[in-house]
């Protein structure tokens, strides 16, 4: 029977913080955000879920819960998962980790 890990759990959980970034906030994806919400319009429920990091983290969760839970042991979920997870940690620490 499937299990998620506690190892796993934190991996997607981070993992999922990238993403949700990626998505909401990065300069990587800046153009294609601002297309979106040009195309869908400012106000609309689609430019929202993209521009909002609570909105996206629901939806990137969704995806990930069930592949962690069916896949979290494979190396094929686990790799690009916790390259993300140290892609987040990294640039969190980089953000406020201060001076040393």
């Amino acid at each position: 029977m499937p299990v998620i890990t506690t190892l796993t759990a934190i991996i997607t959980a981070l993992a999922v913080a990238r993403v949700t970034r990626l998505v909401t906030t990065d300069t990587l994806t800046a153009p294609a955000r601002q297309w979106a919400v040009l195309k869908m319009g400012i106000r609309s429920k689609g430019a929202y879920l993209i521009t909002c990091d609570w909105c996206t983290s629901v939806w990137a969760g969704a995806v990930a819960a069930p592949l962690a839970y069916w896949y979290g042991h494979s190396p094929w979920y686990l790799i690009p998962a916790t390259a993300l997870a140290y892609s987040y940690t990294t640039g969190f620490l980089a953000q406020y980790g201060g001076d040393a």
